[in-house]
């Protein structure tokens, strides 16, 4: 039978532009391979532009610079205390194969250019765990945009996002910024910072969108092509080997052919309604995702008979709906003194400075009615509000539309809040008075709250005996409804040690990577520590494109060999 022809051929075709894709591109051209990354919307970067853009990597090079002490063993320690689910996305080969290339994948990076600094106070999310430790986190320095040339008009962004020159270790400070002299130094330092980069004629990318750019930067001088607008229709097999995908561009299907290899890294299926009821509880209202995010790459495996794991978890975390419709993913505001989380029966049901995927999976455990998420309200009182942000609201002013909007409730009294609410207004009083003597104690029986060093991360120090825990005394007192909403999907393909998309049965479509949320997540259902999407998806890029490169390398040597033999 006659094969059709191909309209474009290069050696490695990555489709999504997030992070993982984009150290996928500049790995092969590294090595001397053409690379070209696919993107199906009119901006490049996906969720990992919306990102914190940190990546958790142990034992990495600042690490051992620094003489912090961890190692393999250390890391495979931790990565098995925390993490209990024992599919296939977690194997003991795949959890070895990202400790032991992360450090390598920071030294590649490194030496292409990227600047990394260490999040070197960042606790991992579990770090009174065996293994667990402070530091393990890198991310990229604050980025000028304006060496993106006309990329930088392209570049993905969340809605709201500021022009800071910050970093994920910025966000420790923002919360306190009122409250202790840490908090302040560190946000005046970031705001000059950021005030000298515009002055000096530099326009300042900070956290996701500084990783982004800052791969692109290096991916444009390697050569890499990146075409916008491009989704993929269908991945090309022949053979029992993937040879090419099948994209819509500019009106017209063409056909890529992938002399070496192709790597999808185009996300999960957060904003895809129909795959999340499918498999979920939850719908794709409450992601904080980009628009793209619709699990093509994973449906284009699924109809090769690829397999699937972990479809039914997320990226979870607590989540506001803001009047806008906008969805915005709390990380901080839960964990400050002065507030707790309650559900309908105005009880605490979790340790609310937890891991944000742990609180996230507490409230997808709550009874449910008609089929919809329970209901649970974060409860605050007057010196909370005053004290502490609330996204990036600074603290003390509350603009109105929140309360015309419903978004935010306020009332004198618990009992009228619990009303407003649907609470239980007997049970809400109850939770108050039994958490206003753990906060004068400074001791949380119920949950541990401020037990650990993740929990203070985010607590403010000026308040003792727990950094964590405050009374709720002061009217008035206020409620705002939070979600079970996520980062991203953490199901998706099933891959090997090698990021080889695997079938069914177990074995290797040839020619087929993934990795990034398009693949089932190494770290299972939990959340090691910051960054562990980002971390495993550029290790697992990275190690996907150089096997891809080695076999075809292998396949060309035994060609010629024959070749020479005939």
């Amino acid at each position: 039978m006659t094969r059709k022809t191909w309209d474009e051929e290069r050696d490695v075709v990555v489709v999504g532009s997030g992070g993982g894709g984009m150290v996928a591109a500049i790995t092969a051209a590294s090595r001397g391979y053409t690379s070209l990354v696919l993107e199906k919307e009119s901006k490049w970067g996906g969720t990992s532009a919306y990102s914190g853009g940190g990546m958790w990597m142990p034992n990495n090079p600042l690490m051992q610079a620094d003489g912090a002490g961890d190692s393999r063993e250390r890391a495979l320690t931790y990565m098995d205390a925390v993490i209990d689910y024992t599919g296939p996305a977690s194997s003991p080969a795949r959890r070895e194969a990202f400790v032991d290339a992360a450090p390598k994948v920071v030294e590649f990076l490194s030496k292409e250019g990227f600047e990394f600094v260490r999040a070197e106070e960042y606790p991992d999310y579990y770090p009174d765990k065996p293994g667990g430790m402070i530091g393990r986190g890198v991310e990229g320095k604050p980025f000028n945009g304006k060496k993106l040339g006309p990329w930088r008009k392209t570049l993905a962004a969340a809605p709201g996002t500021p022009a800071v020159a910050m970093t994920t270790r910025d966000t420790q400070y923002l919360p306190v910024v009122t409250r202790t002299w840490k908090g302040f130094v560190g946000t005046m330092k970031m705001a000059l910072r950021t005030a000298w980069w515009m002055l000096t004629g530099r326009e300042p990318l900070g956290i996701g969108q500084a990783f982004l750019g800052s791969l692109m930067h290096i991916a444009q001088k390697r050569g890499v092509q990146v075409w916008l607008n491009s989704p993929m229709v269908e991945l090309v097999e022949e053979d029992g080997r993937v040879t090419g995908v099948v994209i819509e561009r500019n009106g017209q299907r063409q056909r890529i052919r992938a002399r070496v290899g192709v790597m999808l890294t185009a996300g999960g299926f957060a904003k895809n309604d129909q795959m999340r009821r499918t498999y979920q509880a939850v719908g794709s209202e409450y992601t904080s995702v980009s628009p793209g995010d619709t699990g093509d790459a994973i449906l284009a495996g699924g109809r090769l008979q690829a397999a699937t794991e972990l479809m039914d978890d997320a990226w979870w975390g607590p989540t506001f709906m803001m009047p806008n419709g906008n969805p915005a993913f709390a990380v901080y505001e839960r964990g400050l003194p002065g507030c707790i989380l309650v559900d309908a029966n105005g009880k605490r049901f979790a340790n609310e400075s937890a891991s944000y995927v742990d609180v996230g999976h507490a409230m997808l455990d709550l009874p449910a009615k008609d089929g919809a998420v329970a209901e649970t309200w974060l409860i605050m009182d007057a010196k909370h509000r005053k004290h502490y942000l609330m996204g990036m609201t600074p603290p003390g002013i509350t603009p109105k539309e929140w309360f015309e909007s419903g978004f935010l409730k306020r009332a004198d009294s618990l009992e009228d809040l619990a009303v407003q609410c649907g609470i239980d207004a007997a049970g809400l009083r109850a939770t108050v008075e039994r958490f206003n003597g753990f906060a004068k104690s400074g001791k949380d029986l119920d949950f541990h709250r401020g037990d650990t060093a993740y929990d203070t991360y985010y607590g403010d120090s000026s308040v003792k005996p727990n950094a964590n825990l405050a009374p709720i005394e002061n009217a008035p007192f206020y409620a705002a409804r939070m979600v079970p909403g996520d980062l991203g999907t953490k199901g998706g393909l099933v891959t090997d040690e090698h990021a080889r998309v695997l079938r069914t049965d177990g074995s290797p479509i040839e020619g087929l990577y993934a990795a990034g949320n398009t693949t089932a997540s190494v770290m299972g259902r939990t959340y090691p520590g910051p960054g562990s999407t980002l971390g495993p998806s550029v290790t697992f890029a990275w190690l996907g494109a150089l096997d891809a490169i080695h076999r075809f390398e292998a396949r060309a040597e035994s060609a010629s060999a024959a070749k020479e033999l005939a």
